[in-house]
C-alpha cells in the first residue's frame, strides 16, 4: 500500500468522527492534528533513521570560535559532525570539558572537538551555537548528520515522512485530539485513542532502537545477539587484505 496523502488521512479521521468532508473548518482543524502528531512522533524517537539528514556546517570566519546551528537542527537530535576533508571525526565534549582542555580558548588549527552552548545575545534573544577545539584557522566546511524535524504537510495531495506502516499510529494520535475538542465531556473517548497512540509510540521507538547486524563492524568480535545467530562474524582464519 502505499502512503496516503494529507487529503486522504484527513477524510479518514472526518469518516471516523460522522463528520462532513466539506466543512473547511474542521478539515483544517484535523490536518492541523495529523502535523501536530507527527511533530509528537518525531520528538520520542529524533535520531530514527526515516529522520536522517545531513547538512553542511561552515566556518564562514577563520579566528571565530562557533557558528550558529541551523534553524533545522536540534541539538538533542545531532548525531555527529565529521570533517571529510581531513577523514575524521569531531569528538563532542561538554562545556566544562572544553574549560579543562583549553581554559584560554587559544588553541587553533582543524576542527577536532565541538560542545554545545545556548548564549544570549541581545535580550531576550539567544543562539544555539556549536564551539570548536582548535578555534578554526581558515573557513572549514563540516558535516553533520542528524534527526531533522518533520516538515509541515499543507498540501493536501502530498504525504508525511512518516513510514506508512505507522500511519495508523498517525491516526490515532490525531483522533485522540479531534475527540477531545468534539467531544470534551466524554474523556474516555479520547483516552482510548491515547492508549492505542501510546502503544503505537513504543513500536516506533523499539524500531529506532532495534541493533542491525549490517552496521556491526566487528571484525573477529562476536556480534550482538540481534538474530539468535552466535559467533564470530569472520572465520579466524578471514583474510581481509
Amino acid at each position: 500500500m502505499a502512503k496516503r496523502s494529507l487529503n486522504t488521512l484527513a477524510d479518514l479521521i472526518e469518516n471516523r468522527c460522522d463528520k462532513d468532508q466539506a466543512d473547511v473548518s474542521f478539515d483544517a482543524f484535523v490536518k492541523e492534528c495529523l502535523n501536530l502528531t507527527v511533530q509528537e512522533i518525531a520528538s520520542h524517537a529524533p535520531w530514527h533513521q526515516w529522520l536522517m539528514d545531513e547538512a553542511s556546517l561552515t566556518v564562514t570566519v577563520a579566528g571565530t570560535q562557533y557558528i550558529v546551528m541551523p534553524a533545522d537542527m536540534d541539538i538533542h537530535s545531532l548525531i555527529s559532525i565529521t570533517d571529510r576533508t581531513n577523514n575524521r571525526k569531531v569528538r563532542r565534549i561538554t562545556p566544562e570539558e572544553a574549560d579543562l582542555i583549553d581554559p584560554g580558548r587559544d588553541l587553533s588549527g582543524d576542527e577536532i572537538l565541538w560542545w554545545y552552548q545556548r548564549v544570549e545575545t541581545t535580550s531576550p534573544t539567544f543562539e544555539d551555537r556549536i564551539y570548536f577545539i582548535g578555534t578554526p584557522d581558515s573557513v572549514d566546511t563540516l558535516s553533520a548528520i542528524f534527526g531533522t524535524f518533520p516538515p509541515q504537510v499543507t498540501t493536501g495531495t502530498s504525504s508525511f515522512i512518516l513510514p506508512e506502516k505507522y500511519e495508523w499510529i498517525l491516526i490515532e494520535g490525531a483522533l485522540e485530539k479531534v475527540w477531545d475538542r468534539l467531544d470534551p465531556d466524554n474523556v474516555s473517548r479520547s483516552d482510548r485513542h491515547r492508549q492505542r497512540f501510546q502503544e503505537g509510540l513504543k513500536i516506533i521507538v523499539r524500531d529506532a532502537n532495534s541493533p542491525r547486524e549490517e552496521s556491526g563492524l566487528h571484525g573477529n568480535r562476536p556480534l550482538r545477539n540481534t538474530s539468535g545467530v552466535h559467533g564470530p562474524s569472520f572465520p579466524a582464519n578471514f583474510d581481509i587484505s
